[in-house]
């Protein structure tokens, strides 16, 4: 069997190690001229980490993870509500804080170990597919037979494009933003904080990265400005705005071609759940390839991400909303989390699962 992997995310390298356990020949395409040094996701959840287990891929090398030890809500900078992570009724079951760029290249040296070498500045023109198998034709002219294909290149697809299936959904019209600054004196180790502003409604969210560094995510275009208590920058590793696009592919596959991560789905920040949705539908895709199961992984996958998004915009528009009742049913909530036990616990899982 031979697979191709368009794409070197983490969704396509993820999809690329499960595919190479298994001993099948998989080769991974990236149009980029190198891998990347910019990280959109940072955040890895529990359950992501055991599937990059199940596929060969060490816990041990994510050693140099922040993990998260505590989550706070404000608002206009007062507390909403703390949840602490630090004690063993948690252990184990909170994410970690891991540059996207950072778990790439994890993942790519897993594969350069099993003698997989991702091809970049090779780019997908054209692909047509039958019921046997697709051809592929590259930018460099040359035209090769596969078994299966896995989109796994982004938002803007080209093999989902090249396939005539259709991403519907709809584009917000305010920008967010991000950047990765150092920063210096005293910020709360391994604590998230995320800041809900009055009268802008504005979000920000404050995610460690470890050493003196941050990431800042706004709801605003420029992150840095609209922080209630200006950070003490050191250095800016990194800043731009983005638009968030919410939209899910009508189908993951279509004759010997499946969409994974981006290509099959998009929502906003608000959760963290991206990254970890996209390499879950990688290991998915790979089972369903080794298995024959093609139809179940499609429509699994579709209703999953089905529901994560529906979650993910209820949330954001929750966090962003200036409705006076949807602003009082949020301080109702978090102090119901706060004090009943069970609500926590239901609360903390909801934000650790996919």
């Amino acid at each position: 069997m031979k697979v191709l992997i368009v794409g070197a995310g983490t969704t396509g390298l993820t999809a690329a190690c499960a595919l190479s356990l298994q001993g099948i020949d998989c080769q991974i395409i990236e149009r980029r001229s190198q891998p990347t040094q910019l990280s959109r996701a940072v955040g890895i959840f529990p359950s992501t980490i055991d599937l990059l287990s199940s596929i060969g891929v060490s816990a041990d090398l994510f050693s140099e993870a922040v993990p998260m030890r505590g989550l706070q809500y404000l608002r206009n900078g007062r507390r909403l509500l703390f949840l602490d992570f630090t004690s063993k009724e948690y252990l184990g079951k909170t994410g970690l804080f891991f540059p996207q760029n950072r778990t790439e290249a994890v993942l790519a040296s897993v594969l350069r170990q099993r003698g997989v070498n991702v091809q970049y500045g090779l780019q997908l023109t054209d692909i047509t597919s039958q019921n046997s198998s697709a051809i592929v034709e590259y930018s460099n002219h040359h035209r090769e037979s596969f078994d299966w294909v896995i989109g796994a290149d982004g938002v803007h697809s080209l093999v989902r494009q090249k396939m005539g299936i259709g991403y519907p959904g709809l584009d917000l019209p305010e920008r967010w933003s991000i950047a990765d600054v150092e920063v210096n004196g005293y910020m709360p180790p391994n604590l998230v904080t995320v800041n809900l502003q009055e009268p802008s409604n504005s979000l920000s969210i404050i995610l460690p990265l470890g050493q003196g560094r941050v990431r800042v995510v706004s709801s605003k275009e420029d992150a840095l400005s609209v922080l209630l208590q200006p950070l003490d920058i050191k250095k800016i590793h990194s800043q731009g705005s983005f638009q968030i696009s919410v939209r899910q592919a009508e189908t993951y596959y279509k004759n010997r071609v499946l969409l994974a991560g981006d290509a099959a789905h998009c929502h906003s920040p608000v959760g963290g759940k991206g990254m970890n949705l996209g390499i879950a539908d990688a290991v998915a895709a790979a089972r369903a390839i080794f298995r024959g199961e093609i139809e179940q992984y499609a429509c699994e996958r579709h209703k999953i991400a089905k529901e994560v998004i529906k979650k993910t915009e209820f949330a954001r528009k929750i966090v962003t909303s200036n409705n006076l009742m949807m602003k009082c049913g949020l301080w109702v909530l978090a102090k119901t989390i706060e004090v009943v036990p069970a609500m926590r616990r239901g609360y903390i899982r909801h934000l650790m699962e996919i």
